[in-house]
């Protein structure tokens, strides 16, 4: 006996969520006080986990930099030129945490636009990026 082929149905692609509708979500959660301690245990969640990206791209970056140690330079150092290598290096530090910083906001600000190019200002939307980006705009609000 033949029976029916059953088509299974096609896995449907997840459509993140807006702006809008994110702070929905957030705004209910902040007039309930237990699920608005949990938002605020997640926000800090969110902020531990944005921190730590930044630094691994930060770290990432400056291990593609070419470093020559001190010692190993064929010239003679002083105490003044040491000085300008430290504030030069220092000075690298900030702009890697700088480009990290502007790496990761851009990516969170730009998850749900799949034509964004970091390399392309035009390529930007302002809407603010989606759930992630709501939760860590919003304050606590605790209702007691």
């Amino acid at each position: 006996m033949n029976l029916p082929e059953k088509k299974m149905p096609l896995p449907r692609k997840a459509i993140p969520m807006t702006r809008e509708q994110a702070l929905e979500i957030i705004g209910r959660a902040q007039h309930d006080k237990y699920l608005a301690r949990e938002l605020d245990d997640l926000r800090e969640k969110c902020c531990q986990f944005i921190g730590d990206l930044m630094r691994e791209v930060g770290q990432e970056i400056a291990a593609k930099e070419r470093r020559v140690p001190v010692l190993l330079r064929n010239r003679e150092e002083t105490a003044i030129s040491l000085r300008g290598a430290a504030a030069h290096r220092e000075q690298r530090a900030r702009e890697r945490r700088e480009l990290a910083e502007a790496m990761v906001m851009g990516a969170l600000f730009n998850s749900g636009n799949p034509d964004w190019n970091p390399l392309d200002p035009d390529t930007h939307e302002s809407d603010g990026g989606g759930l992630l980006m709501a939760l860590l705009k919003t304050t606590r609000k605790w209702v007691e």
